[in-house]
């Protein structure tokens, strides 16, 4: 009689352990093919321009669309690119201190800029600063006008220039006053969200 108690109880154990093991494998499935893109971003080469490119990575050809841009999937660290449309050839290409960023070949200009997301009337406390002569007021510092080759995204994927209008709950809260993200824009992009959401 003890026996069989026994090994009802190992059964229902092992029953136990199996549904867990189950879930796990389940939990780390989902999170590799959906959740791990969402949270840490994407490496971007992108060409605000008219005309196509075609890019080379470590010898890997990329064709990228006028006014467009192609995910890539790089390692962190030293990398080659080439791009004759744009005179560049073995150069090298640096990812640090993220892999998640933005190619930039063509060596035009991106904005990065701090947004703030707040219920509160916070104006007085913005300070003004020049974007490509044009006056722009902001909370946490001055925003940087960059054409380096490669732009890491600070947030690992919540700011890139794939996500056009982020969602306030992916903003890092800082006190209780406001909430912030570090966005990268290309510099057009950047003055049609600044004056849209500026008025």
């Amino acid at each position: 009689m003890t026996t069989t108690t026994a090994n009802k109880k190992l059964t229902k154990a092992h029953i136990v352990v199996i549904l867990l093991f189950i879930g796990a494998l389940f939990a780390y499935g989902y999170y590799e093919v959906v959740l791990k893109t969402k949270l840490n971003g994407a490496t971007l080469i992108d060409n605000p321009t008219a005309k196509a490119i075609n890019v080379k990575i470590d010898g890997q050809a990329y064709n990228v669309p006028a006014n467009s841009y192609v995910a890539v999937e790089l390692e962190l660290g030293h990398h080659k690119i080439d791009c004759e449309a744009y005179n560049i050839a073995g150069q090298d290409l640096h990812l640090d201190p993220t892999e998640y960023g933005v190619i930039n070949p063509t060596k035009s200009k991106y904005v990065i800029y701090n947004i703030i997301y707040t219920k509160k009337d916070l104006r007085d406390q913005f300070k003004p600063y020049q974007v490509e002569g044009k006056e722009v007021y902001s909370l946490l510092g001055e925003p940087e006008v960059s054409t380096a080759l490669f732009i890491p995204d600070r947030t690992l994927g919540k700011g890139n220039i794939d996500t056009k209008e982020p969602s306030s709950e992916s903003y890092n809260k800082m006190n209780q006053d406001y909430a912030f993200l570090t966005k990268i824009f290309r510099l057009q992009d950047f003055f049609e969200f600044y004056d849209k959401n500026n008025k």
